[in-house]
């Protein structure tokens, strides 16, 4: 009897949990494109040194429309999937335009966005087998790299 009374309490709990799942909501149109009159923000490739690897890494930045290196901003780190690399987003999305159109909107804060490549090796390029050992590892090497050394470089370089 108890099994039981486990086993229909727990089928409930599942039906109760998918129901109070949010419903998907489509993004507002246009919320990716180019808008004529607002400012832009700018995107710049950056190089560090990555004592993690051994070698000189790349990264993309955002920096926001009006930047000043004289402001201290919030930096958020904007991450790729597995298979990709510090150009990921720009191959699938426009995140410049997102990001200029929310300021423009006045919903975010200005910010500056990094969008480094995971793939913590020294040839970090996005290509062959994914799933290799050595590329695995080299995304648990990541950790490292953006802590010991891409952060560090932030602070220091950009975020005055």
């Amino acid at each position: 009897m108890k099994q039981l009374l486990l086993t229909v309490t727990s089928i409930i709990l599942f039906n109760l949990s998918t129901y109070a799942q949010p419903s998907e909501k489509e993004m507002p149109r246009g919320f990716d494109q180019v808008r004529v009159g607002i400012p832009f923000g700018k995107i710049d490739t950056i190089q560090y040194e990555s004592k993690t690897v051994g070698s000189t890494r790349k990264a993309l930045i955002y920096t926001p429309p009006g930047y000043n290196k004289k402001t201290k901003y919030p930096v958020f780190y904007l991450l790729h999937g597995i298979g990709g690399d510090e150009k990921e987003w720009l191959n699938g999305a426009n995140p410049q335009a997102i990001l200029d159109n929310l300021y423009a909107e006045g919903k975010i804060e200005p910010m500056i966005v990094v969008m480094p490549n995971g793939r913590a090796m020294k040839d970090d390029r996005a290509g062959g087998n994914i799933f290799d050992r050595e590329k695995v590892e080299a995304f648990a090497t990541f950790e490292k790299d953006l802590l010991n050394d891409l952060i560090p470089f932030i602070e220091k370089n950009i975020r005055l």
